[in-house]
């Protein structure tokens, strides 16, 4: 999944300028630092740091300590030009993974990949949206713009998604949402208008009105 904001805090401006034009290029958000000063302000908006362990003032590890007494749940990947083996250990008790370097840049991109899909899940990506089937949760570009549906629009929508790319009826949403007597003629285009709004959909690409017919999420948008 893109739209992942990742955090580089490396002093070493070589590493640092080469880590984030990578990451860049892969399609995450990076942000990068040089050492640990204000890594706690911006640390609410991350989903991953890679974290340099010898750093100017705090070192890495001191750094993935505070962090983790506030609670979060962000993984650290450490990097490290020791390779003895109490600082691998040490490393792996506080953070989520340890690389010695030098290092590949296709050995940590896998690595962020795994670690990122084991914390956060599998996403599917249509347009600018990530939608996530196992929890129930569509963001807007990235993990920190979650769509904040009505319990009805979370419904409407996934079942849209459920039979993503066919074309679903007012008699379809009607059969599995709504009781006979609830069935007002207007009510499944006043709620797919306000999804519509939600996701920034507003001209009905993603969600695209059939005409006669009814309803289509489209897991292909035309440009």
């Amino acid at each position: 999944m893109k739209g992942y904001h990742i955090l580089i805090v490396e002093d070493d401006v070589m590493i640092g300028d080469l880590l984030q034009k990578i990451l860049q290029r892969e399609g995450y958000h990076v942000m990068w630092k040089t050492d640990g000063a204000d890594v706690l302000s911006v640390i609410q908006k991350v989903d991953l740091v890679i974290m340099d362990v010898m750093l100017p003032g705090e070192d890495g590890y001191q750094m993935s300590a505070k962090i983790k007494k506030l609670g979060l749940r962000i993984p650290v990947i450490f990097l490290s030009a020791r390779n003895d083996m109490d600082s691998k250990l040490q490393g792996l008790q506080i953070g989520e993974d340890y690389m010695v370097k030098p290092f590949d840049p296709r050995e940590l991109l896998l690595r962020m990949k795994n670690m990122l899909e084991h914390h956060y899940g599998t996403f599917t990506q249509i347009k600018h949206l990530y939608i996530d089937a196992e929890t129930k949760k569509v963001f807007n570009e990235s993990l920190h713009d979650e769509v904040l549906f009505t319990a009805i629009e979370r419904k409407i929508f996934f079942y849209l998604y459920e039979n993503r790319d066919s074309t679903l009826t007012k008699e379809h949403f009607f059969e599995y949402l709504w009781q006979l007597e609830d069935r007002n003629p207007n009510i499944v285009n006043v709620h797919i208008k306000k999804i519509r709004a939600k996701i920034n959909d507003q001209a009905g690409e993603i969600i695209e009105n059939i005409y006669g017919e009814g309803y289509r999420l489209n897991t292909v948008v035309k440009k």
